[in-house]
């Protein structure tokens, strides 16, 4: 079956509009909770481009370990929830416009120090978004691994036999017998 060009494909343009429309709604909503600025920190723009980078990422990491969701199902779910909500939560242009902003209206060092910090806590963020997906998998896997086996269920371990060293010398030795029935026989 030949794959289909995303560009040819309605769904995708709906989960993105739709996701990209909650994002902005949300990122516009932070704005107004947040206060604006202060000592040259926009902390709403900070806080939605930080709550961006953690879910994208760990959603990323996550659905691209999820075996157990269908492939079409994880690319709309990317797509809406990833490149649409994230899209538009997260907003660089804003956040290069008020960089922008400072050091033209003189506080150059504040604003670079916005820049950077916006940077790094996005990237220790998203990060962190990686690692609590890996352990939100990690959990899946171990939780699938025992649904199989039911509580008060016995498991049968396949006996792995354990052959005794036999010394360089072999002839001097007498041989035992591997099985404790054997050996009793034997005797």
């Amino acid at each position: 079956m030949a794959k289909r060009s995303p560009l040819a494909d309605p769904q995708l343009y709906l989960v993105v509009f739709v996701g990209g429309a909650i994002g902005t709604c949300v990122r516009y909503l932070l704005g107004l909770a947040i206060p604006q600025q202060a000592a040259g920190f926009h902390f709403g723009t900070l806080a939605a481009n930080l709550l961006a980078c953690f879910v994208y990422a760990g959603l990323s990491a996550y659905l691209a370990q999820a075996d157990w969701i269908r492939p079409r199902d994880r690319e709309l779910v990317n797509r809406g929830a990833g490149m649409g909500v994230c899209g538009g939560l997260s907003t660089m242009s804003t956040l290069a416009l008020e960089g922008f902003t400072g050091i033209l209206g003189g506080q150059a060092w504040q604003a670079l120090l916005y820049l950077l910090a916006s940077v790094v806590f996005g990237l220790l963020v998203a990060f962190a978004g990686v690692w609590c997906a890996g352990c939100l998998v990690a959990g899946h896997h171990a939780q699938r691994g025992t649904a199989a086996v039911a509580p008060g269920d016995s498991v049968s371990v396949p006996a792995v036999p354990v052959t005794p060293e036999v010394p360089a010398d072999s002839a001097s030795v007498p041989a035992t017998p591997a099985d404790p029935e054997e050996q009793e026989a034997q005797q």
